[in-house]
């Protein structure tokens, strides 16, 4: 049995992805890991930061999936779509902790991103490469959000439906949303 903080965590996340946020109280939890209540606060001060701390360990298991095999000398458009069909696969593959950044993202409490995106010269190097011509990037000039959505929005809800694409539609895809998000 995984130790007790990682069952509290894998808890939480189950009933988020089945119930949401607001409908994952503290006692059904505990229950749900398999410990007692007073041992969840042992481990996090509260629900709010168990659910941060589960949305930092998600998002560093994003990253790291994103980047792997990723290297500065890749050409923009080949980068562009290592990256992209890495972040299908994450997302086909993790569909529960999809689910949980997907409500993440629209919760209240929903944090920005940790200093250590920022400290990661890997990523900070493909967030200053993608970013857009006029601060030196290499693609169009659209708001971030709207980069967003047609870059990995598209990932992520293609990667939720039934069956898998083959590496070549996800390549001849991340091509095309290439051409759109940089000519």
């Amino acid at each position: 049995m995984p130790d007790k903080k990682e069952a509290i965590m894998e808890a939480m996340l189950d009933l988020v992805v089945e119930h949401g946020f607001h409908h994952a109280p503290m006692s059904t939890l505990a229950k749900r890991a398999g410990v007692s209540a007073g041992s969840i606060y042992t481990y996090f001060p509260g629900k709010e930061a168990l659910i941060t701390a589960l949305y930092e360990r998600i998002r560093s298991m994003k990253q790291t999936a994103l980047l792997a095999g990723l290297t500065a000398e890749m050409p923009a458009r080949e980068a562009f779509i290592h990256v992209w069909v890495n972040a299908y696969r994450f997302y086909n593959d993790h569909l529960r902790e999809t689910r949980f950044l997907d409500q993440y993202e629209c919760a209240p409490f929903a944090c920005a991103a940790g200093s250590e995106a920022d400290s990661d010269p890997v990523q900070s190097a493909f967030q200053r490469r993608f970013s857009g011509r006029k601060q030196g990037g290499v693609v169009n000039d659209l708001p971030p959000e709207v980069i967003q959505e047609l870059t990995f929005g598209l990932a992520s809800r293609l990667a939720k439906q039934p069956g898998a694409l083959s590496r070549a539609t996800l390549e001849d895809v991340a091509g095309r949303v290439w051409t759109a998000i940089s000519e």
